[in-house]
């Protein structure tokens, strides 16, 4: 029983200690649910608190959030990003970010590429991304997006959304600003450091086109001043310089004249609607609507030029733009100013440098012709008394008197050499003279080369043979016809030969070969002697200059340097070309002519034969002629140089005619009327009275059957020629007379 007792109080012990647990528990619960009940409400006030200022500091935010997840459900958004892409109420509640997109698509410039981009975003999932938007409006947003982790998961992406418009127009202007400020600069630089007016006005208008905004610029300068044939220099940016005319802006007329007139400034915000405008667009379409002009003025205040510019838009130039190109064109006008002074100093001092340059080489030339005259007198003096010395001991010999035929011929014929050399330097130098004042004439006539080739040679015969030359000549089987003058071109050739001759060795050659094309004819004269030295290559046909003669060719030495100056005139005269070269077969030159031919070669060369030369030949020997025999004749020589008149009678006299002399024009007349004669040589400078007097009125003497007139005289030009006919003479002799030539005329039945 007291077991049991005990037992008894034991459970109740147990159970009150329990008991007194469980409400401890229970207290120490109840206190710990109140306050977490407590740390709950305090908790979700704070949340709500964090909520409420997250929420504030997204709506205060002036940039545009939105936030979704990877499915592209929206999960949070604030207003700014409604009102930034102009979404509605009802859009929003979709919670769906492609149907925003699908709107917000509408208003990007680029709208495919805007969706692919954040097609790819979603897809890629980069940490962070960046891109720029811009807008039809011209609006233009900075986007950038971030994902969202939470506990390490990745539950969506939040999408920022900045509008930058203003900044980067603040941006753009100070961009503008930085260019503008540079290219004044660059401008004043050039402006104040260039003298060329050409590189100033293109400086000025691709800097003034810039700044102003205009699409194409002109800048025109008055050249008419300065002679030009036009009276503006144009000078064009932002365009073409080809495509200028038909851009609109305005280069003529009423509007363009106002500004070069002085006008200070004319602004038209729509060109087209302008009266005093007169388009010169094709179609009557006006490319240009903003239109900006202002004069460029010298420091004296004269307009030389003016700035125009234009825009196919209305209204585009602005205050900013007048007071810029205003400027430059003050600056501008200034720069060119001073240009333009400095090219009239340079030019005058270009011109003074000129009128120096030319007076020392006038003087130098002076000085040049000068030295040449006098080694061209001393060397006309030599080559005069060469012959000279001959013909007084031949005419002593005749006056000693001989009985021995072989004296008198060799004596003949020393005078005759010498009489033809005399001639020969008479002839040049009239020849050059008439060149030298374009008298010279050429009688063209359908010939045939080979004449011409052929007198050359007969008549170079003489001198070949006396240096002992082999002479040979090729020619083409067919004949070749020239428009030519037989006896000038012959005298060409005949030069040539002589040249050759001159300047080879004792027993040297002298080819000439022909050749010819379509086009024309190359005649080359080769020979093997000392060549043309280097030094006179490029002079070698100029007055005056003469090859050096050297041991091997001393009779190089002599003449007066103008056969192949005229050999030269001659060859162009007829259209054709010469040069000399040193042969590089061998020693020796080689001179080749080049001639046209005709295009019929068909034609029929007056006086030509039935062919000519097409093989080499050796030249033979000269043929003597015997005088033939003449009927005798009446014969009147005048002439004031008694040697000339008693010598010519003499030799008429010994070929059997009957003659008088007389020494003025009046003797001349008196002996016509006593003696009756024949013929007549009446030389033309005579005292008393001249040739063509005395030939007139012996013409009034009214002889029956009247006398052949001769002019006998040292003047042989055309136009001595013409007065002679004119006088009435029959034929006109130029001294020294062929005296083959007065047998024949005396000879001859008239």
């Amino acid at each position: 029983m007291q077991a049991s007792d005990d037992e008894d109080r034991l459970l109740r012990s147990v159970a009150l200690q329990n008991a007194q647990s469980i409400l401890r528990a229970r207290q120490q619960a109840e206190g710990v649910l109140v306050a977490a009940r407590d740390g709950l409400e305090q908790k979700t006030t704070a949340l709500a608190l964090s909520l409420s200022m997250v929420r504030a500091t997204l709506e205060a935010s002036r940039d545009g959030i939105l936030v979704t997840d990877d499915n592209a459900h929206v999960t949070g958004f604030n207003q700014q990003y409604v009102r930034m892409w102009g979404l509605s109420d009802e859009l929003m509640a979709f919670r769906d970010h492609e149907r925003l997109l699908a709107v917000a698509s509408q208003q990007v410039e680029d709208a495919p590429h805007y969706l692919d981009r954040v097609h790819e975003i979603y897809r890629n999932s980069p940490a962070e991304s960046f891109d720029l938007l811009r807008l039809r409006d011209g609006r233009v947003y900075e986007r950038s997006s971030k994902i969202q982790i939470v506990e390490g998961q990745h539950v969506g992406r939040v999408w920022v959304f900045r509008d930058i418009t203003e900044q980067r127009r603040s941006e753009d202007a100070l961009r503008k600003k930085a260019r503008v400020l540079e290219l004044l600069n660059k401008t004043g630089t050039i402006l104040t450091a260039k003298l060329d007016v050409r590189m100033l006005a293109q400086a000025v208008i691709d800097a003034a086109t810039e700044v102003s905004g205009a699409t194409v610029g002109a800048f025109f300068y008055n050249t008419a001043a300065q002679g030009r044939n036009s009276p503006f220099l144009r000078t064009v940016a932002g365009i073409a310089a080809q495509d200028f005319d038909s851009c609109g802006l305005p280069q003529a007329g009423a509007l363009f004249e106002l500004t070069l007139s002085g006008a200070p400034l004319v602004h038209l915000d729509d060109l087209s609607k302008d009266a005093r405008y007169e388009a010169t667009a094709p179609s009557g379409d006006v490319p240009i609507r903003s239109y900006l002009a202002v004069p460029v003025a010298s420091g004296s205040a004269e307009v030389i030029g003016g700035l125009f510019f234009g825009h196919p838009d209305a209204g585009v130039f602005d205050d900013r733009a007048e007071r810029l190109v205003t400027g430059i064109a003050a600056q501008a006008g200034v720069s060119i100013d001073n240009a333009r002074l400095y090219e009239v100093a340079r030019q005058a001092a270009h011109e003074r440098e000129k009128l120096l340059d030319n007076e020392r080489a006038a003087r130098s030339e002076a000085e040049q012709m000068s030295r040449m005259k006098d080694e061209f007198l001393a060397m006309l003096a030599h080559e005069l008394r060469n012959p000279l010395a001959p013909l007084r001991a031949s005419a002593e010999i005749l006056r000693l008197g001989t009985d021995d035929p072989a004296v008198l011929e060799r004596t003949r014929a020393i005078m005759e050499r010498q009489i033809a050399h005399l001639t020969r330097l008479v002839d040049d130098l009239l020849d050059v003279s008439r060149i030298s004042r374009g008298k010279l004439g050429l009688r063209l006539e359908p010939i045939r080369l080979g004449d011409a080739i052929s007198s050359a040679a007969e008549t170079s015969r003489p001198v070949l043979l006396e240096r002992q030359h082999v002479f040979t000549v090729t020619m083409p089987d067919q004949p070749i016809v020239l428009t030519a003058d037989l006896v000038r071109l012959s005298q060409a050739f005949t030069n040539l030969l002589n040249n050759a001759a001159k300047y080879t060795p004792e027993g040297g050659s002298v080819a000439l070969y022909v050749a010819a094309d379509a086009h024309g004819v190359t005649v080359s004269i080769e020979d093997n002697g000392i060549g043309v030295p280097e030094h006179l290559s490029a002079r070698i046909f100029d007055m005056f200059v003469q090859g050096e003669p050297s041991t091997a060719t001393p009779q190089a030495q002599g003449g007066l340097g103008i056969g192949l100056t005229l050999v030269r005139k001659i060859v162009e005269m007829h259209g054709g070309s010469i040069r000399a070269e040193s042969r590089n077969d061998g020693p020796g030159s080689r001179f080749i002519v080049w001639l046209p031919v005709m295009a019929d070669t068909a034609a029929t060369p007056a006086g030509a034969g039935t062919g000519a030369p097409a093989v080499p030949a050796p030249v033979p020997a000269p043929v003597r002629h015997p005088a033939g025999v003449f009927e005798p004749r009446r014969i009147l020589v005048t002439d004031d140089n008694v040697d000339a008149a008693v010598t010519l009678a003499s030799l008429l006299g010994m070929l059997g005619h009957e003659v008088r002399t007389a020494h003025d024009g009046a003797e001349a007349i008196e002996a016509a009327a006593a003696f009756r004669p024949d013929i007549i040589f009446l030389d033309i400078g005579m005292p008393r009275m001249d040739g063509y007097e005395a030939c007139r009125r012996i013409r009034g003497l009214g002889q029956t059957p009247a006398p052949i007139i001769v002019a006998l005289t040292g003047w042989g030009q055309a136009e001595d020629k013409r007065k002679a006919q004119e006088a009435g003479f029959d034929h006109h002799f130029t001294k020294p007379v062929d005296p083959a030539r007065l047998e024949e005329l005396v000879g001859s039945n008239f």
